[in-house]
């Protein structure tokens, strides 16, 4: 009987020994950004610099049109910076809004690091409250894909912009954490990014995009994240899509197009 504790002891030690690496290495699991040098250029767009916390600036870039009638506030997923994600920003621009996309804590140009999830909401809030300084508030579209989405959200619950737009959203990160690891413990997610709970005090129209094939997230969450808002919310599917071609997709700019055109 020695062994059987022996080895229960073993597999205890290890299970408790691999919770306390994925609590304290979730910044490096859940975001994966790439750091630019200030001298580099972008192609496009203007670059600005919102400050967020003394000596803490977030940089964004800023897709103007000659005639804007309003802005899309896009928040991008998880991987990347700025630079990376220029040609999503791309698929949204043209439409007659401006787009702006920040990028987050430690990415591309952006100073400091994540270190929570309250941290990341205070920053977005600011970011939203400096673009109110532009335009009023029924001019902003919140756009959030994937990652992007739980910010997006958040300021939909705490705002009142012209619409909100969720492009492959997860439940939240304790539901995505269930279907890789649900033998970890759910307490232990630092980033909850709780959709689920938030999305059904939105007050303004929601539109949700989310790719029939999408491998990461399962599109199965946008059908219940639909069913929070059953009167507000809409569900576009975007057929045979993944998770990165939901952002690329045409029927999504054919949509967004549609929502600023009617300015619903």
């Amino acid at each position: 009987m020695k062994w059987i504790k022996r080895l229960a002891y073993f597999f205890g030690s290890l299970y408790a020994l691999v919770c306390v690496v994925l609590y304290f290495q979730q910044e490096r699991i859940i975001f994966n950004p790439t750091v630019l040098e200030d001298s580099f250029q972008f192609w496009e767009g203007e670059e600005v610099y919102v400050p967020v916390e003394e000596d803490i600036d977030l940089h964004a870039l800023w897709l103007k049109q000659p005639s804007t009638r309003g802005v899309v506030l896009y928040w991008h997923g998880n991987r990347g910076s700025n630079r990376r994600c220029l040609r999503q920003a791309e698929n949204l621009a043209g439409l007659g809004y401006d787009v702006f996309m920040p990028d987050y804590r430690g990415y591309g140009k952006s100073d400091g690091h994540i270190s929570s999830e309250k941290q990341l909401f205070a920053d977005a809030q600011t970011v939203y409250d400096w673009l109110k300084q532009h335009y009023r508030e029924d001019q902003i579209v919140v756009l959030g894909y994937s990652l992007g989405s739980g910010v997006a959200t958040y300021l939909g619950t705490t705002n009142h912009p012209q619409h909100l737009c969720l492009v492959a959203p997860y439940r939240s990160m304790v539901e995505m954490k269930n279907l890789i690891l649900p033998v970890v413990p759910s307490f232990l997610v630092k980033y909850p990014l709780r959709n689920d709970q938030r999305l059904g005090n939105v007050k303004v129209p929601v539109t949700l995009f989310h790719g029939t094939q999408d491998e990461l997230i399962p599109f199965e969450h946008s059908l219940f994240l639909q069913k929070l808002l059953p009167q507000t919310a809409q569900l576009i599917s975007l057929d045979g899509k993944g998770h990165r071609g939901a952002i690329f997709s045409s029927v999504l700019r054919e949509e967004l197009h549609y929502i600023i055109k009617n300015n619903i």
